[in-house]
């Protein structure tokens, strides 16, 4: 009897073990369940991301794909040259052919781009038919006066189409990292310049941003007279976004046109300074450089097309702000340092504001 007793409670103690072995099975089937589909999620992730990060006509990298891998780059210290360029005549292409044969055109060259370039090159489409690449490695100038023949003759060369009457041509700018920036919106910026000459300038050419400054006092002496229509179409052709930088030179002629007007039109303008702290030793020249042109990056892009900034020195922004009051002005100004925290990181100087409204010294 008790053998039978004793086999009872062995047969239950083995049916509850196998109870919890399955149960354990279970929940490790589960897990690797839940894993599974964390795992495609995280993969799903990231490939939105890195689609995010790749224009989906060319598939090359798009303008926040290229700059967060050129400022990682820069944020090291390193040298690098920046080419950016479009193509002449794009415009004719779209009006002569269609659009859909224009971005036939972006796509050829795109291919045309690729084939050109460097194993180590960054190549990437900013919209429209503007495209740049960034050499991550130190280069003399003549070497990238090279580069950049080559480049154009190997992209024109395979932009050539039996039977278009539209020929297009390449015009490109380039900037050279530290001397003409250390990071990628200031690099952006000064090859732009540089670009923006060579299209006034007879298109199909290369400048480098360094070397235009004399060329367009040149320029100026021999600039021929146009129509107003001819004038202001000129203008139009280079979009602005954020507020209108300008020379400082010009910040004080147009500060002093709306201090002059302000009280007729009944307007609210702040004039408002951001001073780098740069009397701490631990601030060499390349750190103070960079993070002055993530201050004038922040600034700028923070305001609106109405607002003006200026560099007044090294170290110091100048920002008018239009038809704002003080209270608002507070609160753009602390919008501008969290983007220039986030933006410089390690590089952030400590910064200062002062603000005052225009009219209120006399």
């Amino acid at each position: 009897m008790e053998g039978c007793e004793m086999s009872k409670m062995q047969t239950l103690f083995k049916t509850e073990d196998h109870i919890k072995v399955a149960e354990l099975e279970k929940m490790k089937v589960s897990l690797e369940l839940q894993l599974k589909e964390m795992s495609k999620m995280v993969e799903e992730q990231q490939q939105v991301i890195a689609m995010s990060k790749r224009d989906p006509l060319t598939g090359l990298r798009n303008r926040a794909g290229v700059s967060e891998q050129v400022d990682n780059y820069l944020r090291l210290g390193n040298k690098g040259i920046f080419f950016i360029m479009d193509m002449d005549n794009f415009k004719s292409v779209n009006d002569t052919y269609g659009h859909l044969e224009g971005d036939k055109v972006l796509v050829k060259f795109a291919k045309a781009l690729k084939r050109a370039v460097d194993l180590d090159d960054i190549v990437a489409r900013l919209g429209g038919d503007e495209f740049i690449i960034f050499s991550p490695y130190p280069m003399e100038k003549d070497e990238v006066r090279d580069k950049a023949r080559r480049l154009i003759r190997n992209i024109e060369r395979e932009l050539v189409t039996p039977g278009r009457l539209v020929r297009v041509t390449v015009s490109m700018g380039i900037a050279m990292a530290p001397n003409d920036g250390v990071i990628f919106d200031t690099l952006y910026c000064n090859s732009d310049k540089a670009l923006y000459f060579v299209k006034n300038s007879g298109k199909n050419s290369f400048r480098f941003y360094d070397e235009i400054e004399t060329e367009i006092s040149k320029q100026k002496l021999a600039r021929t007279q146009l129509s107003l229509a001819e004038i202001t179409g000129k203008i139009r052709e280079r979009k602005m976004e954020g507020s209108l930088v300008v020379e400082y030179s010009n910040f004080e002629k147009i500060y002093r046109f709306m201090e002059r007007n302000i009280a007729r039109e009944k307007r609210e303008v702040q004039c408002v300074l951001f001073t780098m702290d740069i009397n701490d030793e631990k601030f060499d020249e390349i750190t103070v450089q960079r993070s002055m042109e993530h201050l004038q990056h922040a600034v700028s892009s923070s305001l609106r097309k109405g607002d003006v900034t200026t560099n007044y020195s090294s170290s110091q922004v100048l920002a008018l702000l239009m038809d704002v009051n003080q209270k608002n002005a507070n609160i753009v100004i602390g919008r501008i340092m969290d983007k220039y925290r986030k933006e410089a990181g390690q590089d952030a100087i400590n910064v200062s504001c002062d603000a005052e409204a225009l009219g209120s010294v006399q």
